[in-house]
Protein backbone atom coordinates (compact mmCIF):
# COMPACT_ATOMS: atom_id res chain seq x y z
CA UNK A 1 0.00 0.00 0.00
CA UNK A 2 1.41 3.28 -0.76
CA UNK A 3 0.06 6.28 1.27
CA UNK A 4 -0.33 9.64 0.02
CA UNK A 5 1.27 11.44 2.32
CA UNK A 6 4.85 11.08 3.94
CA UNK A 7 3.29 11.41 7.70
CA UNK A 8 1.68 7.68 7.25
CA UNK A 9 5.40 6.35 7.02
CA UNK A 10 7.13 4.65 9.81
CA UNK A 11 10.58 4.15 10.80
CA UNK A 12 9.41 1.22 12.28
CA UNK A 13 7.94 -0.26 9.46
CA UNK A 14 10.84 0.51 6.99
CA UNK A 15 12.84 -1.16 9.11
CA UNK A 16 10.59 -4.59 8.74
CA UNK A 17 10.59 -3.59 5.14
CA UNK A 18 14.52 -4.11 5.87
CA UNK A 19 14.94 -7.10 7.81
CA UNK A 20 12.22 -8.69 5.28
CA UNK A 21 14.99 -7.97 2.43
CA UNK A 22 17.58 -9.42 4.61
CA UNK A 23 15.17 -12.30 4.90
CA UNK A 24 14.26 -12.67 1.18
CA UNK A 25 18.63 -12.75 0.00
CA UNK A 26 19.07 -15.59 2.82
CA UNK A 27 15.80 -17.69 1.15
CA UNK A 28 17.92 -16.91 -2.16
CA UNK A 29 21.14 -18.25 -1.24
CA UNK A 30 23.89 -18.43 -3.91
CA UNK A 31 21.73 -16.54 -6.05
CA UNK A 32 21.28 -13.14 -4.01
CA UNK A 33 23.57 -11.11 -6.09
CA UNK A 34 21.68 -11.36 -8.66
CA UNK A 35 18.44 -10.03 -7.19
CA UNK A 36 18.64 -5.89 -7.36
CA UNK A 37 16.30 -3.60 -4.78
CA UNK A 38 14.50 -0.98 -5.99
CA UNK A 39 11.39 1.23 -5.20
CA UNK A 40 10.84 3.04 -1.93
CA UNK A 41 13.27 1.45 0.36
CA UNK A 42 16.36 2.15 -2.39
CA UNK A 43 16.78 5.87 -0.61
CA UNK A 44 17.25 5.02 2.27
CA UNK A 45 20.65 3.87 1.03
CA UNK A 46 21.23 6.61 -2.02
CA UNK A 47 20.20 9.41 0.75
CA UNK A 48 21.67 8.35 4.26
CA UNK A 49 20.00 10.95 6.67
CA UNK A 50 22.03 13.27 8.08
CA UNK A 51 20.45 15.97 9.50
CA UNK A 52 20.00 18.93 9.04
CA UNK A 53 21.82 18.89 5.17
CA UNK A 54 19.84 15.64 4.14
CA UNK A 55 16.53 14.71 6.38
CA UNK A 56 15.37 11.10 6.68
CA UNK A 57 13.85 9.73 3.84
CA UNK A 58 9.74 9.04 4.35
CA UNK A 59 10.29 5.36 4.23
CA UNK A 60 8.12 2.18 2.42
CA UNK A 61 5.76 -0.14 3.16
CA UNK A 62 6.84 -2.68 0.98
CA UNK A 63 10.08 -4.20 -0.55
CA UNK A 64 10.82 -4.46 -4.50
CA UNK A 65 12.93 -6.72 -5.96
CA UNK A 66 13.89 -6.82 -9.59
CA UNK A 67 14.92 -11.16 -10.72
CA UNK A 68 17.17 -12.10 -13.13
CA UNK A 69 14.78 -14.78 -14.87
CA UNK A 70 17.60 -16.49 -17.02
CA UNK A 71 19.48 -17.09 -14.08
CA UNK A 72 16.63 -18.77 -12.43
CA UNK A 73 15.13 -20.47 -14.98
CA UNK A 74 18.37 -22.02 -15.92
CA UNK A 75 17.65 -26.16 -15.50
CA UNK A 76 19.63 -27.46 -12.23
CA UNK A 77 20.45 -23.75 -10.98
CA UNK A 78 18.06 -23.54 -8.12
CA UNK A 79 16.28 -26.42 -6.89
CA UNK A 80 12.82 -25.32 -5.80
CA UNK A 81 12.68 -21.43 -4.92
CA UNK A 82 9.12 -22.11 -3.37
CA UNK A 83 10.29 -24.50 -0.76
CA UNK A 84 13.21 -22.24 -0.03
CA UNK A 85 10.97 -18.70 0.21
CA UNK A 86 8.85 -20.67 2.41
CA UNK A 87 11.62 -22.07 4.72
CA UNK A 88 12.77 -18.89 4.75
CA UNK A 89 9.93 -17.54 6.55
CA UNK A 90 7.68 -16.11 3.35
CA UNK A 91 4.34 -17.19 2.58
CA UNK A 92 2.14 -16.21 -0.23
CA UNK A 93 0.49 -12.76 -0.35
CA UNK A 94 -3.30 -12.88 -1.06
CA UNK A 95 -4.59 -9.90 -1.33
CA UNK A 96 -8.30 -11.46 -1.93
CA UNK A 97 -9.87 -13.70 0.95
CA UNK A 98 -11.64 -15.07 -1.67
CA UNK A 99 -9.00 -15.46 -4.53
CA UNK A 100 -6.41 -17.82 -5.29
CA UNK A 101 -2.76 -15.99 -3.84
CA UNK A 102 -0.55 -14.24 -5.69
CA UNK A 103 2.70 -15.97 -6.87
CA UNK A 104 4.68 -12.57 -7.80
CA UNK A 105 3.74 -11.26 -3.86
CA UNK A 106 4.91 -12.99 -0.64
CA UNK A 107 4.74 -11.99 2.48
CA UNK A 108 6.78 -12.04 5.60
CA UNK A 109 5.94 -11.18 8.98
CA UNK A 110 8.74 -8.69 10.76
CA UNK A 111 8.93 -6.07 13.49
CA UNK A 112 5.24 -7.13 14.09
CA UNK A 113 4.48 -6.66 10.62
CA UNK A 114 3.81 -8.38 7.65
CA UNK A 115 5.80 -7.01 5.04
CA UNK A 116 5.21 -7.66 1.11
CA UNK A 117 7.54 -8.58 -0.99
CA UNK A 118 7.18 -8.44 -5.09
CA UNK A 119 9.16 -10.04 -7.56
CA UNK A 120 9.66 -7.90 -10.73
CA UNK A 121 11.80 -9.01 -14.16
CA UNK A 122 12.65 -6.41 -17.17
CA UNK A 123 11.02 -5.66 -20.30
CA UNK A 124 11.39 -3.53 -22.90
CA UNK A 125 8.28 -4.08 -24.65
CA UNK A 126 5.39 -1.30 -23.15
CA UNK A 127 2.75 -3.93 -23.98
CA UNK A 128 4.61 -6.69 -21.83
CA UNK A 129 4.99 -4.00 -18.84
CA UNK A 130 2.54 -5.23 -16.01
CA UNK A 131 2.40 -8.65 -17.22
CA UNK A 132 3.36 -11.74 -15.24
CA UNK A 133 5.91 -14.16 -16.16
CA UNK A 134 6.45 -17.51 -14.40
CA UNK A 135 10.12 -19.12 -13.77
CA UNK A 136 10.71 -22.10 -15.61
CA UNK A 137 10.10 -25.52 -13.48
CA UNK A 138 8.92 -22.76 -10.44
CA UNK A 139 5.63 -21.97 -8.89
CA UNK A 140 6.68 -18.65 -8.46
CA UNK A 141 6.34 -15.97 -11.47
CA UNK A 142 7.20 -12.10 -11.47
CA UNK A 143 5.57 -9.29 -12.55
CA UNK A 144 7.35 -7.62 -15.92
CA UNK A 145 8.10 -3.64 -15.53
CA UNK A 146 9.36 -1.54 -18.34
CA UNK A 147 12.51 -1.04 -18.29
CA UNK A 148 13.44 -2.73 -14.96
CA UNK A 149 16.40 -4.53 -15.92
CA UNK A 150 18.31 -1.30 -15.92
CA UNK A 151 18.66 -1.93 -12.28
CA UNK A 152 21.49 -4.94 -13.01
CA UNK A 153 23.47 -3.02 -14.89
CA UNK A 154 23.57 0.29 -13.16
CA UNK A 155 23.41 -0.57 -9.34
CA UNK A 156 25.42 0.08 -5.88
CA UNK A 157 25.80 -2.27 -2.74
CA UNK A 158 26.02 -1.54 0.67
CA UNK A 159 25.92 -3.64 4.19
CA UNK A 160 23.13 -3.69 6.60
CA UNK A 161 22.99 -5.38 10.06
CA UNK A 162 19.12 -6.57 11.22
CA UNK A 163 17.76 -9.07 13.67
CA UNK A 164 16.01 -11.62 12.83
CA UNK A 165 12.40 -12.56 14.13
CA UNK A 166 12.05 -15.60 16.57
CA UNK A 167 15.77 -15.27 17.93
CA UNK A 168 17.20 -15.55 14.68
CA UNK A 169 19.96 -13.88 15.37
CA UNK A 170 21.83 -10.83 14.35
CA UNK A 171 23.09 -10.56 10.38
CA UNK A 172 24.97 -8.55 7.89
CA UNK A 173 24.21 -8.75 4.62
CA UNK A 174 24.94 -7.63 1.51
CA UNK A 175 22.12 -5.81 -0.95
CA UNK A 176 22.24 -4.29 -4.37
CA UNK A 177 20.04 -1.53 -5.08
CA UNK A 178 19.50 0.71 -7.92
CA UNK A 179 21.94 3.88 -8.33
CA UNK A 180 20.85 7.26 -8.42
CA UNK A 181 20.25 6.85 -12.11
CA UNK A 182 18.75 3.86 -12.37
CA UNK A 183 16.45 4.60 -9.70
CA UNK A 184 15.59 7.77 -11.03
CA UNK A 185 14.49 6.73 -14.48
CA UNK A 186 12.69 3.86 -13.45
CA UNK A 187 10.51 6.88 -10.44
CA UNK A 188 10.08 8.58 -13.45
CA UNK A 189 8.26 6.62 -15.78
CA UNK A 190 6.70 5.23 -12.93
CA UNK A 191 4.88 8.47 -11.89
CA UNK A 192 3.69 8.46 -15.74
CA UNK A 193 2.29 5.51 -15.31
CA UNK A 194 0.79 5.35 -12.11
CA UNK A 195 0.54 9.24 -11.11
CA UNK A 196 1.33 8.35 -7.31
CA UNK A 197 2.35 10.94 -5.56
CA UNK A 198 5.13 8.40 -3.41
CA UNK A 199 7.00 8.19 -6.88
CA UNK A 200 7.05 11.67 -7.44
CA UNK A 201 8.64 12.47 -3.58
CA UNK A 202 10.83 9.26 -3.84
CA UNK A 203 12.67 11.12 -7.25
CA UNK A 204 12.80 14.68 -5.99
CA UNK A 205 14.00 13.01 -2.53
CA UNK A 206 17.00 11.87 -4.40
CA UNK A 207 17.77 14.19 -6.85
CA UNK A 208 17.74 16.54 -4.20
CA UNK A 209 20.03 14.68 -1.68
CA UNK A 210 22.28 12.03 -3.44
CA UNK A 211 24.32 15.00 -4.37
CA UNK A 212 24.74 17.69 -6.27
CA UNK A 213 22.36 18.20 -9.82
CA UNK A 214 25.43 19.22 -11.69
CA UNK A 215 26.92 15.90 -11.09
CA UNK A 216 23.76 14.17 -11.41
CA UNK A 217 22.96 15.81 -15.10
CA UNK A 218 26.73 14.49 -15.92
CA UNK A 219 26.48 11.02 -14.47
CA UNK A 220 22.90 10.95 -17.21
CA UNK A 221 24.86 12.05 -20.16
CA UNK A 222 27.90 9.70 -19.57
CA UNK A 223 25.49 6.85 -19.47
CA UNK A 224 23.61 8.06 -22.20
CA UNK A 225 27.54 8.02 -24.22
CA UNK A 226 27.70 4.91 -22.99
CA UNK A 227 24.55 3.53 -25.23
CA UNK A 228 23.07 1.78 -22.45
CA UNK A 229 19.93 1.74 -21.69
CA UNK A 230 19.79 5.08 -23.69
CA UNK A 231 15.75 4.37 -24.62
CA UNK A 232 15.43 4.25 -20.47
CA UNK A 233 16.86 7.35 -20.28
CA UNK A 234 15.58 9.22 -22.66
CA UNK A 235 12.10 8.35 -22.20
CA UNK A 236 12.24 9.15 -18.41
CA UNK A 237 13.79 12.72 -19.23
CA UNK A 238 10.69 13.50 -21.59
CA UNK A 239 8.37 11.84 -18.22
CA UNK A 240 10.42 14.81 -16.32
CA UNK A 241 9.54 17.44 -18.74
CA UNK A 242 5.95 16.89 -19.00
CA UNK A 243 4.92 16.38 -15.90
CA UNK A 244 7.33 19.01 -13.87
CA UNK A 245 8.30 21.41 -16.32
CA UNK A 246 7.43 24.73 -17.93
CA UNK A 247 5.24 24.73 -21.23
CA UNK A 248 3.31 27.00 -23.02
CA UNK A 249 0.34 27.83 -21.12
CA UNK A 250 0.92 25.61 -18.26
CA UNK A 251 3.62 26.92 -15.63
CA UNK A 252 5.80 24.09 -14.71
CA UNK A 253 5.42 24.28 -10.71
CA UNK A 254 1.27 23.92 -11.29
CA UNK A 255 2.06 20.64 -13.34
CA UNK A 256 1.11 17.01 -11.26
CA UNK A 257 4.19 16.29 -10.52
CA UNK A 258 5.67 19.70 -8.20
CA UNK A 259 1.75 19.37 -7.48
CA UNK A 260 1.60 16.22 -5.82
CA UNK A 261 5.53 15.94 -4.35
CA UNK A 262 4.02 19.23 -2.54
CA UNK A 263 0.87 17.28 -1.12
CA UNK A 264 3.57 14.22 -0.01
CA UNK A 265 5.13 16.67 1.94
CA UNK A 266 1.81 17.52 3.60
CA UNK A 267 1.66 20.92 1.74
CA UNK A 268 -1.88 20.92 0.83
CA UNK A 269 -3.29 22.30 3.37
CA UNK A 270 -0.94 24.99 3.78
CA UNK A 271 -0.60 28.37 2.75
CA UNK A 272 -0.71 29.35 -0.79
CA UNK A 273 2.73 31.00 -0.93
CA UNK A 274 4.17 28.28 1.27
CA UNK A 275 2.68 25.46 -0.86
CA UNK A 276 4.14 27.35 -4.17
CA UNK A 277 7.56 28.00 -2.83
CA UNK A 278 7.73 24.32 -2.54
CA UNK A 279 6.21 23.47 -5.79
CA UNK A 280 9.07 26.33 -7.66
CA UNK A 281 11.73 24.81 -6.24
CA UNK A 282 10.34 21.44 -7.12
CA UNK A 283 9.87 22.67 -11.19
CA UNK A 284 12.95 24.72 -11.01
CA UNK A 285 15.38 21.75 -10.34
CA UNK A 286 14.15 19.22 -12.45
CA UNK A 287 13.85 22.35 -15.17
CA UNK A 288 17.65 23.40 -14.05
CA UNK A 289 18.50 19.25 -14.20
CA UNK A 290 17.37 18.50 -17.60
CA UNK A 291 19.17 22.03 -19.22
CA UNK A 292 22.32 20.73 -17.84
CA UNK A 293 21.73 17.43 -19.64
CA UNK A 294 21.21 18.99 -22.87
CA UNK A 295 24.21 21.38 -22.36
CA UNK A 296 26.70 18.40 -21.49
CA UNK A 297 25.19 16.21 -24.33
CA UNK A 298 25.59 19.46 -27.07
CA UNK A 299 29.32 19.41 -25.79
CA UNK A 300 30.30 15.96 -25.35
Amino acid sequence: MKHKTAAEYSTDHTKACEIALVALLRAFGSLKDDLRLVGGLVPRYLTPALPPEVPAHAGTTDVDVVLNITVLAAKGTYDKLKRQLKSGGFIRYQPNPEGPPSSWQWVYAAGGASIVVEFLQHTDDPEQSARLVEIDGEEVSACQILYAGIAHDWFAETSIIVDLPHNGGTVKETIRYADAVAFIVLKALAFKTRHEPKDAADLIHVMRYSGSVDALAASFVERLAGGMHAGAIDSALTALTEHFCDERDIPGFRKDGPSTVANFLGLQDADEDTRFREQREVSAMVSYFLQQVAKLRVNS
